[in-house]
């Protein structure tokens, strides 16, 4: 006989698995319920993608430092700058596969892609978050969690900062999709380890081996994508070891995460192996084919941009992140999200812990960093800092709704019969707001300036000519048309990878460069031509001008012009002007007599011919 007042130890066996599906009904309510949710993650996925796909970069552009490297090396398998990014290159690769567009396009669409599949993601995670809020719904999603989660899911989607760079080539999309990953397979993990408490001193389930196993091996990818996510794993590690610290001793738990994690991990031998492809002299420093350079590419790099502020420059640095973050979800929104972060404290406080961890981590670093595109950096933050807001609506929400139903509950209940329209309009308007105030800013679906340009370049050089331009990462506005289409190989391009850069390559060629040669405006540093390769006497002559780039950073916001160098300065002089209009005004002093046009008609990518007088 057992005696009540004192209940037996716990079998030796893990007792069941209660997030399983039980049968019948249940197990088909269940089903339906995680239909449900696919259904809305496919919409939020397709609703997202559509918005991307329209405001969509058709080819390459200037709105990242980096991006016509990252558009070009992909498709080659070569190696890309600093941090190296190999999961990036290689899905880079897959998508350059696809029938639409030129490669640059392909490359735009797997940020739009992937970028679309981390709001869908970001759906998931809000939902494993929401129904941990309350004891009594724990593993029940209702209708208004569901609405909370697609309205900041895409509150997050059109955020400015995010929507710009799902239309560019570029790490960041691909890289919140491998963050939301990450998320919702740990919180799965945790809502296996926690419906089962009585078995936490036995051997991990199967289920929560192939969560964990499955969120190691995302961590680890995820470096592919940006190695900053390495600054998450304090978070994870605690919030592991507070949600079940027996789990993180057993040997086949250790063995799997760390297993897996290795795997994740050997996607960085791309490097050395790809090494001897660099052309660029600052990634060539730091060859990663030795141990130490290897560090210098990955973990070491940039050093001159780490902790760069002093204590005293910190509030500035923090002014700075607090407005970058009320661009993305307004004063509102972050008040919201401020008071999210203390009803997920209190209520749980392990889901705080991790969140939390990995977003201060973000944070300080970020802070710290010294780069022109800085708003890029915190998009982690940023998607870390919505489900903050996630936990905020839900608490408003309850409140209010309480508060509302102990006051007037007949009016609450008439309201309750339009609870969809209310649920829809709810997800509606923050998104509609957002589209309304950063579609403008983010529409770059007609910037094709600079395939107008070097199309009317590679038309206009003379046979067996020279092309110099700037060099390294810099310089894959030009290299892509050759790298990847081989237009006009007879046109030396000295800073092209793997070309010899020796001056009698170029004697008695005819010359012409996309950057000044001369005067105070002329390139100089590692990404200009080589001292010595052209005379320091040459003349650059403007013959012509491409359109204008508008929205690039400042970095690259660079005029397309193509010159004619030569050391015979131009005719710059003639002694009688009959221009074809005259003009006789004065703007600045100098009188413009007037000007000849080839033609009075103009279409997309053509070229007029202008003389001024």
């Amino acid at each position: 006989m057992i005696d009540s007042a004192h209940p037996t130890r716990p079998a030796l066996t893990r007792s069941p698995d209660t997030t399983q599906p039980a049968t019948g009904s249940r197990r088909l309510a269940a089903l339906r319920a995680h239909a449900l949710d696919a259904a809305v993650g496919v919409g939020l996925f397709v609703v997202s993608l559509l918005v991307y796909n329209a405001t969509l970069t058709p080819s390459l552009s200037y709105l990242s430092p980096d991006g016509n490297e990252l558009a070009t090396v992909p498709y080659l398998l070569g190696l890309v700058h600093s941090t190296g990014y190999p999961l990036y290159t290689w899905l880079g690769k897959l998508f350059t596969f696809v029938p639409i567009g030129d490669v640059a396009h392909r490359m735009n669409l797997m940020s739009a892609t992937m970028g679309a599949g981390g709001i869908a993601l970001m759906y998931g995670v809000i939902l494993l978050l929401l129904e941990r809020m309350r004891p009594e719904r724990a593993g029940q999603r209702s209708l208004w969690m569901r609405t909370i989660a697609a309205m900041v899911a895409l509150l997050f989607a059109f955020s400015v900062t995010f929507w710009s760079q799902t239309g560019i080539a570029e790490v960041y999309a691909p890289n919140l999709l491998m963050v939301a990953l990450q998320m919702l397979l740990i919180l799965n993990w945790a809502r296996v380890e926690e419906a089962n408490p009585a078995g936490r001193g036995q051997p991990p389930s199967a289920r929560s081996l192939a969560w964990f196993g499955a969120f190691c091996l995302a961590f680890a990818l995820s470096t592919g994508t940006h190695i900053s996510n390495l600054g998450f794993g304090l978070g994870y590690l605690v919030f592991v070891l507070a949600v079940n610290w027996r789990f993180a001793l057993k040997p086949r738990a250790i063995i799997i995460g760390v297993g897996l994690f290795a795997l994740g991990l050997l996607q960085h031998l791309w490097l050395p192996y790809k090494a001897s492809t660099l052309t660029d002299s600052l990634m060539r420093a730091n060859m990663p084919n030795t141990w130490k350079g290897f560090y210098n590419y990955t973990l070491g790099a940039f050093p001159q941009m780490k902790f760069a502020f002093t204590w005293a420059q910190v509030p500035d640095r923090i002014v700075i992140y607090l407005d970058l973050l009320r661009q993305q979800f307004s004063l509102v929104g972050v008040l919201i999200g401020i008071a999210g972060m203390w009803v997920l404290l209190f209520r749980q406080p392990k889901r705080w812990w991790l969140i939390t961890l990995m977003y201060l981590v973000h944070l300080v670093f970020f802070t710290q960093y010294r780069v022109f595109d800085l708003d890029v950096f915190f998009i982690p933050a940023h998607f870390l800092f919505a489900l903050f807001i996630a936990v905020g609506v839900d608490w408003l929400l309850q409140t209010g709704g309480g508060w509302l139903h102990s006051r007037w509950p007949a009016l609450v209940e008439r309201f309750a019969v339009a609870k969809y329209a209310l649920a829809a309009l709810l997800v509606i308007i923050p998104a509609g707001w957002q589209l309304a105030h950063n579609w403008e800013k983010n529409d770059r679906s007609g910037d094709m300036a600079i395939n107008d340009f070097y199309e009317n370049v590679f038309e206009m050089l003379p046979p067996d000519s020279v092309l110099l331009g700037q060099s390294g990462v810099f310089g894959y506005d030009m290299f892509y048309w050759r790298l990847v289409y081989n237009v006009r190989p007879d046109v030396l391009m000295p800073h092209l990878p793997g070309t010899n850069e020796r001056p009698q390559n170029i004697e008695d060629r005819p010359l012409f460069s996309t950057i000044r040669a001369d005067g105070p405006g002329a390139a100089r540093g590692p990404w200009g031509p080589p001292r010595g390769l052209i005379s320091e006497e040459v003349w650059s002559i403007p013959i012509l001008l491409g359109g204008s780039v508008e929205g690039s950073i400042p970095a690259r916001q660079q005029e397309l012009v193509l010159y004619a160098l030569s050391e015979t300065p131009p005719e710059m002089f003639v002694s009688q002007a009959d221009p074809q209009i005259e003009t006789n005004v004065a703007p600045g002093g100098l009188t413009l007599l007037g000007y000849d046009l080839d033609t009075r008609f103009a279409y997309p990518g053509g070229r007029l011919h202008l003389t001024l007088y």
